[in-house]
Order: structure tokens, then sequence, then C-alpha cells
């Protein structure tokens, strides 16, 4: 399967190595307007460039990979569905919730396919939580609690910073990765509301928040609450799921993306762990592999349109409470 990336900054760039190395994606080209982008990414990928209407109008090009600022998600992701391609776009689907909506209704007339990026799904703590859960370790899921930070100086004064190109702070940026995580054990969510606030990075140059909370709540009573920051010393990731026979902590705050710690009570009352640090991270191939899996076999393709959609409501409680 060909895949072109659109967008080569320091997450395309690790989007297209996961290509690369996949089992059955070829990273056919990259697009970036951005010429340093480019050429680190040429010498790097041994790839050359081209241009977007190039790759839109090729026809051996399956999939557009898409890796920009949020500003330029719809546009792209319109574009790309209108010529044929099957779509893998970076969380989050846009910047605001009338955005994805739009891209939403509009990828329901077309045959072919849209993912969103959400690599902490394939987090090998998250994917262990999952089976858990479904193996009805803790019984019902009852409610979500988390929180996911850094310390916020590797977007310092980038587009992140923008509103205009963002369409938020830390909430759209890690907050989406708690945000699903909360509707991949709950489902989705009908009522929530919460705060922002800019209390550490106080500069002129940024008009987004930098610290985050929300309370959520399912049709059926269920519960989920995440906190997320620019400026968490305290490690990176943990979560806790609250069953009506037991519990499941997953503890990354040690910076380890996906070699996390899992911790649970299961409903014989033992108290369990499971260790991941000693093991590679793999979201990212994990999750592309699974994404053309998926598309061959004509399964759903999961975080799909709608997912990113849900999230969005869920940005949107936040932000329209402010």
């Amino acid at each position: 399967m060909n895949f072109a990336v659109i967008g080569v900054g320091s997450f395309g760039l690790k989007r297209a190595q996961s290509i690369k190395d996949s089992i059955k994606g070829k990273l056919k080209t990259i697009i970036d307007p951005n010429k340093e982008n480019v050429a680190k990414a040429e010498s790097i990928l041994k790839i050359k460039s081209s241009t977007l209407d190039d790759v839109l109008k090729d026809k051996d090009t399956d999939v557009i990979c898409i890796c920009t600022p949020n500003k330029f998600h719809k546009e792209l992701i319109i574009k790309s569905l209108k010529s044929g391609k099957n779509v893998f776009c970076e969380k989050p689907l846009a910047t605001n919730l009338q955005e994805a909506e739009e891209i939403l209704e509009i990828s329901k007339k077309y045959p072919n396919k849209l993912q969103i990026g959400s690599n902490h799904r394939y987090f090998e703590s998250v994917k262990f939580a999952k089976k858990l859960v479904d193996e009805n370790e803790i019984g019902e899921i009852l409610s979500f609690s988390g929180r996911i930070g850094h310390n916020g100086e590797r977007i310092k004064n980038t587009w992140f910073w923008k509103k205009e190109m963002s369409g938020g702070g830390t909430l759209i940026d890690n907050g989406c990765h708690l945000l699903d995580i909360s509707r991949l054990f709950l489902g989705d969510f009908e009522k929530g509301s919460g705060v922002i606030s800019n209390v550490y990075w106080k500069d002129k140059n940024m008009d987004v928040e930098d610290t985050a909370f929300g309370n959520f709540k399912t049709k059926d009573d269920k519960v989920a609450s995440i906190f997320c920051s620019w400026r968490l010393q305290s490690g990176y990731f943990f979560f806790e799921l609250n069953g009506s026979n037991g519990y499941i902590n997953v503890d990354g705050r040690f910076d380890t993306h996906g070699g996390d710690k899992v911790y649970w009570r299961d409903r014989d009352k033992k108290l369990q762990s499971k260790d991941f640090s000693t093991l590679k991270p793999n979201s990212y191939g994990d999750e592309i592999n699974t994404f053309i899996e998926n598309i061959e076999n004509k399964r759903y393709l999961s975080p799909s349109a709608q997912d990113g959609f849900e999230v969005m409501k869920m940005v949107n409680f936040i932000y329209s409470s402010h």
C-alpha cells in the first residue's frame, strides 16, 4: 500500500518512518512547503518530495497521511477523499466542532476510508488494559480518570501556541489522547464541562491554554475526568479505570511512551501488575500496520471520523464552558 505523507515536521517524520518500517506499507513520497523540513526528511528517509497536486492525481498513491498543523486538516482531508484516496490524519480531526462535523458528513459520501491517528491506543499498557476489560477482569467500567502532560518546552513558540493554527492548547493537543482513551472504555459522552487556564506560559505570543480540566457523563451515568497540561513535571501519562469488581491503573508517568506499568485488582480481589518498561515502544508502527490490515480486509477503522467528531464534542464541552 503506497503512502504519501503531507507535513514532515517532527511528528510527520515519525509517521513517515513508521510507514517505511511497516510490514505492507510503502512510503512513496513526502510533501511539505517548508524547504528545511523537506531537505531533512529526504536525507533521513531517502525519499523524494512531490507536490500535493501531483500526489492527488497519482493513481498509485493509496493513502494520504496528514501530519500538518491542525488548521489544514479539513481542507486536506476533503481534497484527499474527493481524489479517491484513503486518509490517515494525525489527531485532532479538526480545529473545532463545526469543521469536524463537516468532515464527518463529507466522509460518508465516499467509499474510501478515513482514520484519525491516535497512537496512545497502541501503547502496550493501554492494549493490555483493554484486554483485561474485555475479559471482564474488573467487571463493568463505572468511571475513568486520567492526566497527561509534559513540560511544554518542545512546543515553545511554535504553531501550537497560535489558536488560528491549532484550534486550542493542551486540551486539543495531548488532551485529545485521554479523551479518545476515555471513549475507548466508556463510549460516547452526552454532557461535559470544564475549565481552561494559562497558568505558566504567560507569553504575549501565546493565545491558547496550557492547562485544562474536564468532567464528562455518558447517557447511562458513567463519568470521566481528565487533566492535561503543557507544564507537568511529574511524568507523562496516567489513568485509572474503576470497575464494579476491581480497578486498573495504567502508569506511564516516567516518560516511557508505551513502556508503562499496569496494576489491577481483579474479580478475585488479587492485586497484580505487569511491567512493559523493557519493551521498545512501537505504537506508531502498530497503528500503521493495523490501519493497513483493516483496509485490506475491509474492516472497521478506529478511531474513525465518527470517533474524531465525538472527541471534538468533548473538546467543545470544555471550551464552551470557558
